[in-house]
């Protein structure tokens, strides 16, 4: 297993919240990466981050309307909004915590790069909905590391591993449908 750099604190489920829920015991070079693995791929399919808190800045198109559409569906707190490098006063825009910034007078310039925010976003802990999903897929082994059967039939009997590649899994792959919906409830959609 390669070695990570992401912090602990940025997955969605520790290691050791992974080793609580998979069938066999994981190095916890293994369990990190597995932890890795499932928040990569259920933040790549959500669009956003979900949880752990983060602040970033983002540059966003507008088509000039009075309201945009931010990528996340959590928002805490936002700390600067500038259009085309001009900072606006907290007067002059107002949001919610669903990701709707929208300008109290007049509208956003339209341009592919228009806006920048500064926010921070994503729930303090990760939803209950997507930790059971991926305890659901960790359980089943998706995101146990390659190595064992892919597929074996014998006398009527079938067995089938579905294992984690280099590249990893995508969400689609990782999740089966009830866990997917769970997802869903999170995910950006796309006409956001």
């Amino acid at each position: 297993m390669p070695e990570t750099t992401e912090p602990e604190t940025d997955l969605l489920l520790t290691r050791e919240e992974i080793q609580a829920v998979t069938n066999e015991p994981l190095s916890e070079s293994e369990a990190q990466s597995i932890a890795v693995q499932a928040t990569d791929a259920v933040r790549d399919y959500c669009g956003w981050r979900v949880a752990k808190p983060k602040t970033e800045t983002l540059t966003l198109p507008s088509r000039g309307g009075r309201s945009i559409f931010l990528p996340t569906l959590h928002v805490n707190a936002i700390t600067a909004v500038t259009v085309d490098g001009v900072a606006l006063h907290a007067n002059d825009f107002d949001w919610d915590a669903n990701g709707i910034l929208e300008r109290t007078s007049g509208r956003w310039p339209r341009g592919r790069r228009a806006v920048t925010v500064t926010l921070n976003h994503g729930y303090a802990a990760c939803p209950g909905g997507i930790s059971q999903a991926i305890s659901a897929a960790v359980a089943r082994g998706v995101l146990v590391p390659a190595g064992g059967i892919a597929s074996e039939t014998a006398i009527g009997q079938s067995i089938v591993y579905s294992r984690m590649s280099a590249g990893g899994l995508a969400a689609g792959a990782m999740f089966v449908d009830d866990e997917l919906e769970r997802l869903d409830r999170h995910r950006l959609q796309a006409s956001r």
